[in-house]
């Protein structure tokens, strides 16, 4: 009965995570590994456990940075600077920090565009990179939404044959 509690919870829990993906005021793939983590814990950690928890482990280190470096990707593709990258990151994550995710975003984005427009003085470019930013974040929602499955599936698997 304990056994089909605790697989029960880790679900749920790693379900909310999985939602959280989608829903940036939820905490996402962090949840799903915090779940992984205790189910470990509760469980114990055999072979099968430890080698299951590492790739967990992988994937959400990918997955935590995953938000810059596609973004990233999509921005150095338009010729976006360095500087704008880098000064617009910095103003998500103080935003996001700060006051709430979705205000770091928007943040972000006004300081990659102004500094774009200063940079060239064509607000069109700089609608581009900023379309670009958005665009690479919206992509890396569906690499983390993956990453998230993959997550749950790796414990799947160890909760299976772990």
């Amino acid at each position: 009965m304990a056994d089909w509690l605790l697989l029960s919870l880790t679900i749920f829990i790693m379900l909310v995570g999985l939602a959280g993906v989608l829903l940036p005021l939820l905490p996402g793939i962090e949840l799903i590994w915090l779940a992984a983590l205790g189910y470990g814990i509760l469980h114990g950690f055999t072979w099968p456990g430890v080698f299951a928890m590492a790739g967990i482990s992988l994937l959400l280190a990918v997955g935590l940075f995953s938000d810059i470096w596609i973004t990233g990707l999509g921005l150095k593709s338009t010729g976006t600077s360095l500087v704008s990258i880098l000064l617009g990151v910095a103003a998500l994550l103080v935003g996001s920090l700060l006051l709430t995710p979705l205000v770091g975003v928007f943040l972000g984005l006004g300081v990659l565009a102004v500094l774009e427009f200063r940079r060239h003085k064509d607000i069109k470019k700089a609608v581009t990179s900023a379309g670009s930013a958005v665009a690479g974040w919206c992509l890396s929602f569906g690499f983390k939404l993956g990453i998230g499955l993959a997550m749950i599936g790796i414990w799947v698997i160890w909760a299976v044959w772990g």
